[in-house]
């Protein structure tokens, strides 16, 4: 009987509250059951809770890609247009600078001729030619065209001087800003992982992958994407031997879990240069490059710059 007893009590949880101004001491009494099912809909609750927040966030941090895709978006329309601007400029410069160019052959050959006929002669083929060899209204026209040309060509070379070195100076600052846009593959391979959320592949907790992982054989050599200043070249945290290139105009790239390293610090290094090789150093699951594009220093998808393959 006392062992039935004692069963019974078993299937209970006591809780004993001892008031501090009586003498009145309270149990309340909740059967092993209840207990069971309160502890499960505890649990319940916080799985739900922690869910919410869990979705909450991934939608937050979904939003704010989609804000920043949006600003790549329009940043590189921005830049494609400042190009598409930039090149009519220079096919218009260009085909002045051709028109003039044959303008200036032209009068160039005339006026050799010229030259030849009549200032490098001497007084006494003058004389010929105005005694008969030729009428003197011929020899007018052409002095006052030899005039004219002497005069079309001082215009047009002053224009050219300037033309050329406009037309230099926007090629030059564009070529700087095409070799500065990260648009060559760093290195072949297929992209194993996209730019976004993912489950990480270590702990398969929702991260956000701030880059693309490009899957290679060990060895497999990395290119600079774009032109650039190396600001490291070192083991750097998770991502192993690392490299950063800075690009200017806001741009910079990262190369993580290299093996071998071919650059320094302070380096320059232009696009298509070898700058390190695939390995597999840091928090890496295999041989792969982990390829970042920052803009003002916050990443964004590499694939909105990178040339279509």
């Amino acid at each position: 009987m006392k062992k039935s007893s004692q069963r019974k009590e078993s299937k209970y949880l006591s809780i004993v509250v001892i008031p501090h101004n009586t003498d009145e001491i309270k149990v309340f009494k909740i059967s092993s059951v209840k207990y069971k099912l309160m502890a499960l809909g505890a649990i319940l609750l916080t799985m739900f809770i922690c869910s919410g927040i869990l979705i909450t966030y991934l939608i937050y941090e979904n939003r704010v890609l989609n804000e920043d895709r949006k600003k790549v978006i329009a940043v590189n329309n921005q830049q494609m247009n400042l190009i598409t601007e930039r090149e009519e400029i220079i096919q218009s410069y260009i085909r002045k600078v051709e028109e003039q160019d044959k303008l200036i052959k032209n009068f160039t050959t005339l006026y050799r001729d010229m030259t030849a006929k009549y200032i490098d002669g001497s007084m006494e083929n003058v004389t010929a030619s105005r005694s008969g060899l030729r009428d003197d209204r011929a020899f007018i026209n052409d002095i006052n065209k030899l005039k004219g040309i002497l005069d079309k060509l001082e215009e047009i070379n002053g224009d050219d001087a300037d033309i050329l070195s406009s037309l230099s100076e926007t090629q030059s600052k564009l070529k700087q800003y095409i070799d500065s846009i990260p648009t060559l593959w760093p290195a072949s391979g297929r992209i194993s992982s996209r730019f976004g959320t993912r489950s990480d592949p270590f702990n398969f907790s929702q991260k956000v992958h701030e880059g693309i992982d490009i899957a290679a054989d060990y060895g497999t050599t990395i290119l600079a994407s774009a032109t650039g200043k190396v600001t490291l070249s070192d083991w750097y945290g998770n991502y192993g031997k690392c490299v950063i290139i800075d690009h200017g105009y806001g741009l910079s790239t990262l190369y993580g879990h290299c093996q071998t390293l071919l650059v320094k610090e302070g380096q320059t290094v232009k696009k298509g240069d070898k700058i390190a090789t695939v390995g597999s150093t840091g928090r890496s699951t295999g041989p792969h490059l982990h390829f970042e594009v920052r803009l003002n220093g916050v990443p964004v998808d590499p694939l909105q710059y990178l040339d279509n393959k």
